[in-house]
Order: C-alpha cells, then structure tokens, then sequence
C-alpha cells in the first residue's frame, strides 16, 4: 500500500486528489492536506461580487466529499517538506500544523510515497503599501480573491450604488495590485460586471471606472495576448479588449505599476 499526500485543497489538488482516489482504489491511500475547511470556486467569485451570487454558491464543505470518496482529510497547513526523511524517521515526511478539526496549533509529520504541491500563490496584499497586510484587506480596497473577500466587495459595491441613487457620483479603480502580478483576468471579467451591473440599474452615467494594469497592451492577460473565434473570424484579444473599452466607455492606464493606495 502505498500513500499519496496532496498539500493544497484548491482546483489543482481537489482535482488531483479525488481523480487519483478513484484510479487507485482501496488498495492505496490519498491525503489532502489544505488549511481550509471549504471549497471555493474561485472564478464565481466575480458574480459574488457583484452580488449576482451569494458565497454560499461558490463554496462547500470539504470533510463530506472526502469522507464519500474515501480521502484521508486534515485541515492543516505544511509547514516542511523533509524528502530525505530525519534522523527519527526513515521515510519521507510532510510536517504539518492543524488549523481546525479539534487541533488547531498541534503539529504531526505525514510520511508519505507520493507527494504533489498544489499549494498555489499566497496572497501578499503588504507587497503594495495601504492595499493591505499579508492576505487582509486594506480600508480603502476590496479584493475577489477569495469569497468572504468578494462578499465584502458586493457590500462596498452597494454602499457605492446607494450614493449614486442620492446623486454622489462614484469612481472605480479595478486592476491588480503589485507590478510583479501577471494574471490580469479576474479583474478584467469583475470591471465589466460593474460596468454592466450600474447599467443595468440605470446608474451608469454616475459612474467613472478606470481600469490599472502593469499590461504593456489592453488584452495582453499576462501570456502576451490570445485569438478567439468571434462571428466566424479570428480577433486577437487586443481588438477585442480596445473595442470593449471603447464601447463601454471605460478609461484605462496600461503599463503601469500600483504602488501605494492612500485614502481618498
């Protein structure tokens, strides 16, 4: 019998995890090890904040799918990776420190045959002065990374709407934080949901939205742009995002580079 350990419960190591339960079978062991306790569906995010989706929809428990598909789950966080093993034990071992299930604090070493790092990024709001300290929200942001982070984005999205109403325009910044970012997707799908959400409501032309991204072009999406099939012809993504801002009517500022977000 041999085991394998998955460190990380995010789209990578839950695929990963529950794929490799149903081609081993019985005879084999799977681990996750994630400090979360839910799944979070992280591309919905964009539709929590907005409030077009509750984070109740993009999220489930964990320890049931697990428990179903025969997973040993500890909601932990590693702490090590030990390849060599040490001089107590022979195998190769992940230190790990529990963050719920009844031990959080209290650390166990996992030995392990297999081992796949799905752990993904960490968040590092810090890197960019006043957008926030490690993975927490700063005052004067908000942030669909996560989907309590969303959440409290479709709330700001509201306070923002309820002003509007009142005849206090409003402006919008949407973009990534720190110039080392490259993956400008999420914000590009989550200023068009604001976009279409305040015409939707008929507040569009209280609105000024501006998008910020350390691109060199518009559509550029960190991997130098991409074509798509649009009404029987290919367009790169650079017709496609200046047409978009364009008919939209949403101003930006490419290569650029947010560093330090201050009040006001």
């Amino acid at each position: 019998m041999a085991r394998l350990v998955v460190l990380g419960g995010g789209v990578a190591g839950h695929t990963a995890a529950t794929f490799a339960a149903d081609w081993l079978g019985k005879e084999h062991e799977v681990v996750v090890v994630t400090p979360n306790s839910k799944w979070n569906w992280i591309p919905s995010n964009i539709w929590v904040g907005v409030g077009e989706m509750t984070k109740e929809e993009v999220t489930f428990d964990l320890a049931p799918v697990y428990e179903k598909a025969g997973i040993t789950y500890k909601q932990a966080k590693a702490v090590s990776i030990n390849p060599e093993g040490s001089a107590s034990n022979s195998k190769p071992f992940v230190t790990i420190e529990f963050t719920g299930q009844g031990k959080a604090g209290q650390s166990e070493e996992v030995t392990f045959d297999y081992l796949i790092n799905a752990t993904g990024p960490k968040l590092n709001f810090g890197a960019t002065p006043g957008l926030g300290e490690g993975s927490q929200l700063g005052e004067h942001t908000v942030s669909v990374c996560t989907a309590d982070h969303a959440d409290h984005a479709a709330h700001e999205f509201k306070k923002c709407m309820d002003k509007m109403r009142k005849g206090e325009r409003q402006k919008f910044l949407v973009g990534t934080g720190h110039g080392m970012c490259t993956c400008q997707g999420a914000a590009f799908e989550y200023i068009f949901n604001i976009e279409h959400e305040l015409r939707k409501a008929g507040l569009r032309d209280m609105a000024d939205i501006k998008w910020i991204s350390n691109e060199s072009f518009l559509g550029d999406f960190g991997m130098g742009g991409l074509h798509m099939k649009v009404g029987g012809y290919v367009v790169s993504s650079r017709i496609f995002a200046e047409s978009l801002f364009a008919e939209r009517g949403v101003e930006y500022v490419i290569g650029a580079h947010t560093n330090k977000v201050e009040k006001g």
